[in-house]
């Protein structure tokens, strides 16, 4: 009882220093405007940028001016659609004024209807920068005196959600509609994909593997790393939480390499003092970093340095780390879900569809992981049954790559 309450106690701790870290300066993500003014069957556009995110464009270096290699990506990135025919570009994207430091291009579109429901797809910079985001209004020509219509009706556009459907109501208000099901498959896609692209988490997923010598146990300690990364994820992502991100792409680093230590050192006995050691060489670190400007708080390299001398403390024999197992687990995944939440960050969630976007991603995370998960099972029953005996285990030689794996990206994120 007391090897859990210690754990408990670590663990807790823990989760303190980034919720009440302070949050670290965000990079500036790329953003866009647009306006479209709807006038009977044609549809006027300006579509404004900094000037900083135009130059990302690849053909600024051949075009003869930015004006121009702006036009040539946005011609043709707009698709409008009424009762499925396209509708034609009537005038090319050409520039106006607009304020300092700020491009602003305008453009005309010819449709066929005012009432009829028209789908917007918006590709303007989502291949260039996947972290773009695009804020379009949508107005009616003659609302300007209505107060309900006069500010038009906002939506949002992310590299994962490019389309859009605008139509008026029968009281002649805008409104826009995304299809559950097509929220729920973008975000899922969009899920699978990060998971299977992250290495950091797909590294601590077969640290797991390691420490769960039977196939219930594997169970288990997915279950509970499903479970915490799950809340937190759906915590960062609704804006509940904000916590410190630096500082949790670092403890995700961490987590890789004491998980992986663990397996080796528990069966010695060596984990109390590696702990100690380990917080020993935190502090020393943070005092570096500090030194050195770092983004860390303080309070983040004292509460780490802690959470290490408990953790280690905590587990003495090898049946304490079985013991303590689905409790570690649980609280690294709150980490590696707060990991997750940074894309959804960055893309956004889809404006009236936020619920169904979070379910669909965190599914598509789930899915993701089965489906590196079993292959990583056979593999490994496969070897253990055909390798011949060695002075190291093969599990030995994996846990040692995975803590200097873990290690390195600890040092690389908070420290360099």
């Amino acid at each position: 009882m007391r090897r859990w309450l210690t754990a408990c106690a670590a663990s807790f701790l823990l989760l303190a220093v980034v919720l009440f870290a302070l949050p670290a300066t965000a990079h500036n993500k790329s953003i866009s405007f647009s306006d479209w003014l709807w006038q009977g069957d044609a549809l006027n556009v300006s579509f404004t940028i900094g000037l900083r995110d135009a130059t990302l464009l690849p053909d600024v270096a051949t075009a003869t001016s930015i004006d121009e290699a702006l036009g040539a990506h946005l011609d043709g990135r707009f698709m409008l659609q009424q009762n499925n025919q396209a509708c034609r570009q009537a005038a090319p994207f050409t520039r106006t004024p607009a304020q300092q430091g700020y491009l602003k291009m305008q453009a005309r579109y010819v449709c066929f209807s005012q009432t009829a429901p028209l789908r917007v797809s918006n590709h303007g910079f989502f291949d260039i920068a996947r972290t773009h985001v695009h804020f379009a209004r949508f107005r009616v020509a003659d609302a300007a005196a209505d107060s309900q219509n006069a500010g038009g009706h906002e939506v949002l556009f992310t590299a994962t959600q490019r389309q859009q459907q605008i139509s008026l109501s029968a009281s002649g208000q805008m409104r826009s509609y995304n299809p559950l099901g097509d929220v729920l498959g973008t975000y899922f896609a969009l899920g699978v994909t990060h998971i299977l692209t992250g290495i950091d988490h797909l590294a601590f997923v077969v640290c797991l593997m390691l420490l769960a010598a039977t196939l219930k146990a594997r169970l288990v300690l997915i279950t509970g790393f499903t479970l915490g990364h799950s809340a937190t994820l759906a915590l960062a992502a609704l804006n509940i939480v904000t916590p410190n991100a630096l500082l949790i792409e670092a403890i995700i680093g961490g987590s890789i390499a004491l998980v992986a230590g663990e397996y080796i050192l528990a069966r010695t006995g060596a984990m109390p003092k590696a702990g100690f050691i380990a917080g020993l060489v935190l502090l020393l670190l943070g005092g570096y970093s500090l030194l050195t400007d770092g983004a860390i708080p303080l309070f983040g390299w004292v509460g780490s340095s802690l959470f290490c001398a408990c953790y280690g403390a905590s587990i003495r024999t090898p049946q304490d780390a079985q013991h303590v197992a689905p409790l570690i687990t649980f609280g690294f995944g709150l980490f590696h879900g707060f990991g997750f939440a940074g894309l959804l960050s960055d893309i956004g969630l889809p404006q009236g569809q936020v619920l169904g976007g979070l379910l669909g991603f965190n599914l598509g995370v789930e899915f993701g992981q089965i489906l590196f998960i079993v292959p990583v099972i056979l593999i490994g029953h496969w070897v253990k049954d055909r390798l011949p005996k060695m002075p190291l285990e093969a599990g030995d030689i994996i846990a040692c790559g995975l803590a200097g794996f873990g290690i390195f990206l600890f040092v690389q994120r908070a420290v360099l």
